[in-house]
């Protein structure tokens, strides 16, 4: 009977820990964040060309992908945004604390999905924009608000 015990204990404890593991990794998360406008800017993109606000945003919706040629994962995304691109969505880049050689040759390797890519090269505008690292996507309505962030 005393093994039967120590031998229920063990396997109630997995089965509660395994069912909040289970709960937690299979449940839709919302990334829902309150609309927020995208902050000013005058910046370069990786070709040298200057833009701002209202180069980018001409009253339709864009998606910002937050990219560099040090992130893992940017790679593993990239694929997807290639065929994001093919669907005629336009994405925005920003290449977020990079060397700007190194990224021309990054996508002229693997392809270039960006409609446009601003350099940011010490992080101020990902910094403005509350970019924790990279790959981060942004959802950007016509009238220039984040409304969405994964």
């Amino acid at each position: 009977m005393k093994n039967i015990k120590l031998f229920l204990i063990p396997s109630v404890l997995f089965l509660i820990l395994f069912s909040i593991l289970f709960i937690s990794l299979t449940s839709s998360k919302q990334n829902y964040i309150e609309p927020s406008s995208f902050p000013s800017f005058e910046m370069s993109d990786l070709n040298g060309k200057t833009i701002n606000n209202d180069f980018l945003f001409a009253g339709e919706y864009k998606i910002m992908n937050v990219w560099a040629t040090w992130c893992v994962n940017c790679k593993l995304e990239h694929g997807f945004l290639m065929s994001l691109k093919e669907s005629q969505i336009k994405i925005i880049g920003l290449n977020y604390k990079d060397n700007k050689l190194k990224a021309k040759k990054w996508l002229d390797q693997y392809g270039n999905p960006y409609w446009i890519s601003i350099f940011d090269p010490d992080g101020n505008l990902g910094m403005e924009l509350g970019v924790s690292g990279a790959p981060e996507t942004y959802l950007l309505n016509k009238e220039n608000e984040i409304i969405q962030k994964h």
